[in-house]
């Protein structure tokens, strides 16, 4: 916690009775603010923190005020290892929130399992909580890898393709993707005709995208985070590539937007509803809890959110909600995360349950492109 946010912390206890005054409960955060995936790690990290300031500038819960311990993990999964143990065993956390990315997320999974603390991760990987009988102390936030790549091959089969080109970067949300989606395209009577990969810190994707425009696919999906997705939009226009051209949810991101400028035009991305909240029904159970959440973080950051921010806002507003039935006790929390039914964020609606570890349903998942700079409804 930085020290502007203890004094706010420290200002809120100030304004509590000592009648109504309860012991500080500390949550723990493993969000990356420097590292090639701070660009999701520090808005992740400005959502979970307006969630803990909602809460406690109404009193906190049953008078307990919450602390946000977040440890930098630099993006680096030995480094989130090394704070997931201190969180636990020096902080005295009774939860975690993060990390981020899903190698971070898949390298913590025996800590957080022999320390049996409840972790809602926002890692896109479906394999983080897979299986839940085996880990059973990890929940994801995020729309998962299949969820969206069903979104985007239904599109798919609507317009009749049925042959695409895979390009995804070697990272563990890339590959879990590349796994996921080559498993599941033949559902849809899809074949994927080629396979290439870049590394996260390639600066050029050309030599792979000059093979996939001399296969015969007739779409092409890229599967990764950071300034690489961006990087390979850019190839992708440059070579002139004919066909569709699908991003992973991990696109949803004005980051990606400024870096791949006007190449990102057209593009398809299963997203969330965070950036087209105006134009959805006004019966969406979404979208008061969207224009709230994008209200409050636009006055307290003078930015407009991100999908990273929502997912980190999700992921502490329901762990402050399984907190408040299960008091301090760890397996209580985890109780109550796990039974979390129909709880409607910003990112998802949310349902777990002790086979589903994921909680985002699939009516969150609404396919969107991108005109003149800016995110909209595909049509």
């Amino acid at each position: 916690m930085t020290a502007k946010r203890m004094l706010i912390a420290l200002a809120v206890i100030a304004f509590i009775s000592p009648a109504q005054a309860q012991a500080p409960i500390k949550i723990g955060g493993l969000l990356e603010t420097s590292g090639f995936l701070a660009s999701l790690g520090k808005p992740g990290l400005d959502g979970a923190q307006l969630a803990v300031d909602e809460v406690n500038a109404k009193g906190g819960i049953k008078g307990h005020i919450f602390y946000h311990n977040n440890v930098n993990t630099e993006s680096d999964t030995n480094k989130s290892v090394t704070a997931t143990k201190r969180l636990i065993e020096q902080d005295a956390v009774v939860g975690i929130i993060g990390a981020m990315n899903s190698g971070s997320s898949f390298a913590i999974i025996d800590t957080i399992q022999n320390a049996q603390m409840p972790v809602i991760a926002n890692g896109g990987s479906r394999g983080i909580v897979l299986p839940p009988e085996t880990k059973q102390w990890i929940f994801l936030a995020p729309l998962t890898d299949v969820l969206v790549q069903s979104v985007m091959m239904e599109d798919m089969k609507k317009k009749g393709i049925n042959k695409i080109a895979l390009l995804n970067a070697d990272s563990g949300f890339g590959t879990s993707g590349r796994s996921e989606l080559e498993k599941r395209a033949s559902y849809y009577g899809i074949t994927v005709v080629m396979q290439e990969t870049f590394g996260s810190s390639d600066k050029d994707m050309t030599p792979q995208l000059t093979k996939i425009r001399g296969s015969d696919a007739q779409a092409t999906v890229i599967w990764a985070t950071g300034p690489g997705q961006a990087i390979a939009t850019k190839n992708y226009r440059q070579l002139d590539i004919k066909g569709p051209l699908y991003l992973s949810h991990a696109a949803n991101d004005f980051n990606y937007l400024r870096l791949a400028g006007e190449a990102a035009d057209g593009i398809l991305i299963p997203s969330s509803k965070l950036y087209v909240v105006d134009d959805l029904s006004p019966s969406d159970p979404q979208r008061s809890v969207i224009a709230s959440f994008s209200g409050a973080y636009e006055k307290k950051y003078g930015q407009k959110p991100s999908t990273f921010a929502a997912n980190g806002y999700d992921a502490m507003k329901m762990m402050i909600a399984a907190i408040e039935k299960g008091a301090a006790d760890k397996t209580k929390i985890r109780d109550a995360i796990e039974g979390t039914k129909d709880y409607v964020g910003v990112t998802a609606i949310y349902s777990y349950s002790p086979t589903d570890h994921f909680g985002a349903q699939a009516s969150s998942v609404t396919l969107l492109s991108v005109k003149d700079g800016k995110f909209v409804i595909a049509k």
